[in-house]
């Protein structure tokens, strides 16, 4: 088996520029040829898809027994963290946004919101499951890349009249300056009532959830771009006190800052910075798409 990889355990490829409103990257893993068992983590962020092409894992959100997970597989938006154990896979993936959540899916984000399902398992995945058909046999990540492209942009066909205000929404969420969901209505132009409805469809999550998951994933980047910052001189503006931060860490990673720092996430850890370097953000959901039409 090829290993996808040039250098480290991970690769990534951004998609077509088309797509990029869709598609946060294409992911290439290979954790290397150990026999040994590893564990690692898995933080909150939009849908994902993965097919695996060696190897098996376990894994589930953190507190919860682990379970086995398909080898072809999509996860809908997460509020928590995951852990996972495995050995030796080698996996091809690449990260739903919401726009490509609601265009490619198209089913209520919220009714696979921290669920994990076999991509021929459902009807709403139909498209993903003929994907992963078309590249069956391919091992080379640019040609994997390029046709995931060729058929992800077939299957998107025209815009769809709601993009703008998705985009308008995603932008909202990810500016650091918007604490609240009044601010985040007056940013918009979206209705309290109609926001609550777009955000648990296309996005998975009430719009207060999903802001206090951005606030808190940008204070735990800087630390991880920052490591000899301390977590009180990385938190964000809007917490109130170190203790308003542990509350939240509890809440989006089921652990202490403690805990999280004795883990040892190689994996994970290497595929942050690799990502970092091609893609700009350390985690998925700070990745934040461009204005419609590029504005």
């Amino acid at each position: 088996m090829p290993a996808l990889t040039d250098k480290g355990p991970a690769r990534f490829i951004l998609p077509a520029q088309p797509l990029r409103r869709y598609i946060s990257t294409y992911y290439f893993l290979n954790t290397g040829p150990d026999e040994a068992e590893k564990e690692d983590f898995l933080y909150p962020e939009w849908a994902s898809v993965r097919f695996t092409l060696q190897g098996k894992a376990t894994g589930n959100t953190v507190g919860l027994a682990p379970l086995d997970i398909p080898a072809d597989s999509i996860t809908g938006p997460t509020g928590r963290a995951a852990l996972l154990r495995f050995r030796n896979v080698v996996v091809v993936g690449f990260g739903l946004l919401p726009l490509g959540w609601y265009r490619i899916i198209g089913c209520p984000a919220d009714r696979w919101a921290d669920k994990v399902s076999a991509v021929d398992a459902a009807p709403e995945f139909g498209q993903i499951a003929q994907l992963r058909r078309e590249i069956k046999g391919l091992s080379d990540p640019e040609q994997i890349a390029a046709l995931c492209d060729h058929i992800l942009l077939k299957a998107l066909g025209h815009t769809d009249p709601l993009e703008a205000d998705i985009i308008v929404m995603h932008q909202a969420i990810g500016d650091p300056d918007i604490s609240n969901v009044a601010d985040l209505s007056r940013a918009t132009g979206i209705p309290t009532q109609r926001l609550e409805r777009l955000s648990r469809r296309v996005f998975g999550f009430p719009p207060k959830l999903l802001l206090r998951r951005q606030r808190f994933l940008r204070t735990l980047a800087t630390v991880m771009e920052h490591p000899d910052l301390n977590w009180s001189g990385a938190l964000d503006g809007h917490y109130f006190d170190q203790a308003h931060f542990n509350r939240e860490f509890q809440t989006f990673l089921g652990m202490s800052p403690g805990q999280y720092l004795a883990m040892p996430r190689a994996i994970s850890s290497a595929a942050n910075r690799t990502r970092a370097q091609h893609v700009g953000q350390l985690l998925q959901l700070l990745q934040v798409p461009a204005p419609p039409n590029g504005q």
